[in-house]
Order: C-alpha cells, then sequence, then structure tokens
C-alpha cells in the first residue's frame, strides 16, 4: 500500500477513536475491521502508539478479549476506571456492557 494511502488511512483511524464515547471502549480488531489497515489490529495499535500527542483517547482502545495490552497499562487502567469503565479485573474490560461499534460513525 503506498505511504500516503495508509496516512490517509490512519486518519479515519483517529476520527474513530476520538468519536468513542466517555465510558465505553471499542476494539483494535474492530477498528481494522472498519478500516482496512495494514496489519489490521496491529497497525491500528501502531497508528495510536505514534500518534499519542493527537491527543486521542487512545485508552478507550482494547484487545478483542477486553484485555489492556498497551505498555503504559497502568495508566490505562486508571483513566478507564475514571470513566466508569466496568472491570472484570486489573486488565480486562468488562466488554459485554460498555463495547462501542466504531461501524457507528464510518466516516
Amino acid at each position: 500500500m503506498e505511504a500516503s494511502a495508509t496516512v490517509n488511512k490512519y486518519h479515519v483511524v483517529y476520527q474513530i477513536v476520538a468519536a468513542i464515547p466517555v465510558g465505553r471502549v471499542t476494539t483494535y480488531g474492530s477498528i481494522a475491521r472498519v478500516v482496512p489497515v495494514p496489519r489490521g489490529a496491529r497497525g491500528v495499535g501502531w497508528a495510536l502508539a505514534t500518534n499519542r500527542d493527537r491527543g486521542l483517547p487512545w485508552w478507550r482502545v482494547v484487545a478483542a478479549n477486553g484485555h489492556i495490552t498497551s505498555p503504559d497499562a497502568a495508566l490505562q487502567y486508571e483513566l478507564l476506571c475514571d470513566e466508569g469503565v466496568p472491570m472484570h479485573n486489573l486488565r480486562q474490560v468488562d466488554l459485554s456492557t460498555c463495547f462501542w461499534a466504531p461501524s457507528d460513525i464510518v466516516p
């Protein structure tokens, strides 16, 4: 895929992440199914990891099983708890009650 096309897809990823409501989460894979970025869910993670300075709510994106997988897991956990996101334990979000589908706002 051409570099500029990838950058454009990442821009859509950022739009989706910015739209995740407070207290809700989505998954890397759910975003990748809506915006086919290179490397799928891993590509979404890479896009977020390299663009935290954009002020995006990166902490609202978790693994498909609800696990917090960020290198900043402690911070992510704290931010999610501050928003009232229900947890099964210290590393797993209760997706059955707070999952948000990115297909709801596809640009």
